[in-house]
């Protein structure tokens, strides 16, 4: 496989916001600096795209970041038009031509500025695709502080405010509404909640659920105003619509009816940070980036071009990484369940010629049709020196437990399955290999259940003492109340 070349930001801003970027949405899906081939420039190098493209499953992420100093003057009103003009609202009109040549050249987007190597992840179809535009604007934190005689600089949401009524002689400096009335809705963060965002929000699933149910609020009506981008993230994360699911409802979680309006009260997101649930939470995240570097074991290979599979097994980037991308695209919640169920099952097959775990995920959730597995197996202590040959039946064994869960449970359109030597830690042994499957269900035959059946008993699979299931039974917030 062929390396793959991603840039780290032109500037310390990009590159900033390449660092936040591999964090929340992991490596193989984020490509910072990428260009189109109009070659237009004198050298017959590519035009910038756009500062950052986010590429996972149906969603696309565009970027547009801008460090702007903020202008020399004490008059904030002419200060204010300046600093919008250059940081929102020209990184607003790059994120539309990126988008538009998206629309119309989907397989001429480079990661390079010479585009010679395409983005490797095909962008989704028009009809699926969903974009979110996000400016970066920095620059204005200081002056937005002085300007408020405190606060963390962030600016201030004002829903009523649309386009050019920003650059209004009257219009009041930091305060931001919808910025492209007119097309996509933009998001904008800036110095102080860029990284709050990225970092409370850090799964693909998560951020781009936070940025769908936020436009949808402004657009509607019924997110009127907040002190921050802070407090709008506080308020949505502490509360649930009655599906369960994060969303902008009435502060006892009824829905909202058409002409309730959200008056967000300073403070939220300071109240949050203090809050023993909130702290808890935090705590008990930490085992859920296991999940993380069990993907980031894949992604790093192939991104470096040094995958190396068993005979018969897919070894193509987008075959892979459609297995993968079915792990990133669970939230942060659920990799807390995953991430536990892996360390036990990598201590577990310490002691264990083979142990399997499987995590059952709730029907009712937007990932409850996709199952994941994890197998270990230990190494041949009779054939120590055919490793190839290990490998091939670990490889056999993964896709039989696959096709196993999937007759179990008809319930799921695909299972994930990855398989390891056993490991003392989740962090796993020096030189280990994994393996992945993606298996997708079908019509079962009874010629088809017979020959499984037959396979499940010849390899002994599912035996008591060897399988085990999890499914995510705790609360995102430890202990009974909400916070």
């Amino acid at each position: 496989m062929v390396e793959i070349q991603r840039a780290r930001g032109s500037n310390p801003s990009e590159s900033y916001l390449a660092d936040l970027a591999e964090l929340t949405f992991l490596d193989l899906w984020s490509y910072p600096n990428v260009y189109n081939d109009k070659r237009a420039t004198p050298n017959g190098s590519g035009q910038e795209l756009c500062d950052l493209l986010v590429v996972c499953g149906d969603h696309v992420l565009i970027f547009s970041c801008k460090n702007i100093s903020w202008p020399e003057t004490d008059d904030f009103n002419r200060a204010w038009s300046r600093w919008f003009r250059r940081a929102i609202k020209d990184s607003a009109k790059q994120i539309r031509g990126a988008q538009r040549w998206i629309d119309q050249f989907p397989q001429r987007v480079f990661v390079d500025r010479m585009c010679t190597q395409s983005v490797p992840l095909r962008l989704p179809p028009k009809e699926r695709r969903k974009v979110h535009g996000i400016v970066v604007a920095l620059g204005a934190g200081e002056a937005c502080r002085k300007y408020f005689k405190g606060g963390i600089g962030s600016l201030i949401l004002d829903a009523s405010l649309s386009g050019d009524e920003h650059l209004a002689d009257d219009a009041q400096p930091f305060f931001v509404g919808d910025v492209n009335p007119h097309g996509s809705f933009i998001h904008v963060f800036d110095d102080a909640t860029l990284g709050i965002a990225m970092r409370e929000l850090d799964t693909i699933t998560d951020f781009t659920s936070y940025l769908t149910r936020k436009e949808a609020a402004i657009r509607s009506g019924r997110l009127g105003w907040a002190f921050g981008e802070e407090d709008v993230l506080a308020y949505y994360a502490t509360h649930t619509n009655p599906r369960g699911e994060h969303d902008f409802t009435k502060p006892d979680g009824s829905l909202l009816e058409p002409r309730d309006v959200l008056v967000l009260e300073e403070g939220i997101f300071t109240s949050l940070l203090s809050n023993p649930q909130y702290v808890a939470k935090k705590a008990a995240d930490e085992v859920s980036y296991v999940w993380d570097r069990l993907i980031l074991r894949f992604t790093r290979h192939l991104l470096q071009g040094t995958n190396i599979v068993p005979e018969g097994s897919p070894a193509d980037l987008g075959t892979i990484e459609e297995g993968v991308r079915h792990m990133v695209l669970v939230p942060r919640f659920i990799r807390r369940g995953y991430g536990a169920a892996i360390v036990d099952a990598l201590h577990r097959g310490m002691t264990k010629s083979r142990n399997l775990k499987a995590f059952l995920p709730d029907p009712e959730t937007e990932i409850g049709d996709t199952g994941f597995y994890f197998m270990t197996l230990a190494l041949p202590t009779t054939n120590p020196h055919s490793y190839d040959d290990y490998r091939q039946l670990r490889a056999v064994m993964l896709r039989t437990y696959g096709f196993g869960l999937l007759h179990r449970y008809p319930h799921l359109k695909r299972v994930v399955g990855v398989a390891s030597e056993p490991a003392p830690s989740e962090e796993g042994p020096q030189g280990s290999s994994e393996d992945l499957a993606l298996i997708y269900q079908q019509e079962w035959s009874d010629r088809e259940v017979d020959d499984l059946q037959h396979d499940l008993k010849a390899l002994d699979m599912f035996a008591e003492g060897q399988y085990s299931e999890t499914r995510v039974r705790t609360r995102e917030f430890p202990e009974n109340e909400s916070p």
